[in-house]
């Protein structure tokens, strides 16, 4: 008999086997609740979030200037347990967040990720690489087979992943170049005034929305909702500002206009105009509303 282990056989090699067996997943469960409670327990509060940005600016600042950084101050508030699911907000756009077992705060520049008594810089990359991988997924989904389209990029309630993958299901090149056109023109200027996971949240809630209605009306989804959204959320913000569209330049809501008969023209062929119709209309309303939420906490926080 082994410490800790209440199974008996007849050979030693069963009964030592069927021991590991039992005993593994009481470890397994015991090492992560331990884990689970040493991140819990040590994790900064979301409200310390903006003492360490102006830590960091002042810090680089130094350096800049050739002097050794200021060493931090200790700060009783980060030794507090911030609560769960509580968000903090600030005028300049950043934001924190306690969640289960860390805690994650983003400026327009970058995300912290707090966890074990300290923020920690996550690993960052240029903001052009998130408009490459919208379209690597974008050029994927125009370039694999068609049993795996339908398998992953045609949305059905039975595979909830097929709602997230038909907000990308682009199928052909005209597709794939007229999304890609489009996310280069408009990416850079939403990305600098909603950040970069304000941008990537508006293009995928709005194509989640289109891939929604088009599950709704059991057709498969057109792929550009996250663009429809993008050029709605500019329209509002840049009602007077001018883009090309096929070498042609016009304001953002004639664009606009532009951009949603380019993606309805299934319904002008007679192919079930009100489902098409429905499918581009949703992630306008998304935009709309993303951009009054932007619009009220401005106004707010001014």
């Amino acid at each position: 008999r082994l410490p800790g282990c209440t199974c008996v056989s007849a050979s030693a090699r069963q009964f030592r086997a069927r021991c590991c067996r039992q005993a593994m997943p009481n470890r397994v469960a015991a090492l992560v609740a331990l884990t689970a409670a040493a991140l819990l327990q040590t994790r900064p509060p979301a409200h310390s979030f903006r003492a360490e940005v102006d830590y960091l600016r002042q810090a680089k600042r130094e350096l800049a200037a050739g002097r050794r950084p200021t060493p931090r101050k200790s700060n009783e508030e980060v030794d507090e347990m911030g609560g769960i699911g509580a968000v903090h907000r600030w005028p300049d756009g950043s934001w924190a967040a306690d969640a289960a077992l860390v805690s994650v705060g983003c400026t327009r520049k970058g995300c912290l990720l707090g966890v074990f008594g300290h923020w920690w810089r996550l690993a960052t990359w240029p903001a052009e690489w998130d408009l490459g991988a919208i379209g690597a997924v974008h050029t994927y989904a125009a370039l694999c087979g068609s049993d795996v389209y339908y398998r992953h990029f045609a949305p059905r309630a039975r595979l909830p992943h097929t709602l997230l993958l038909g907000a990308f299901a682009t199928r052909s090149v005209f597709e794939l170049l007229w999304v890609g056109s489009t996310l280069h023109a408009l990416g850079r200027p939403l990305q600098a005034a909603l950040g970069r996971v304000g941008f990537a949240a508006l293009y995928v809630g709005a194509g989640v929305a289109a891939s929604l209605v088009c599950m709704l009306a059991r057709r498969s989804s057109s792929g550009h909702g996250g663009l429809l959204g993008v050029c709605a959320y500019h329209a509002l913000l840049l009602p007077r500002a001018r883009q090309s569209i096929m070498g042609i330049e016009m304001g953002s809501k004639p664009a606009l206009a532009a951009q949603i008969a380019i993606a309805s023209q299934g319904a002008f062929q007679g192919d079930r105009p009100l489902p098409i119709l429905a499918a581009n209309l949703a992630p306008c309303l998304v935009a709309a509303a993303a951009f009054a939420a932007h619009d009220r906490r401005s106004f707010l926080t001014s």
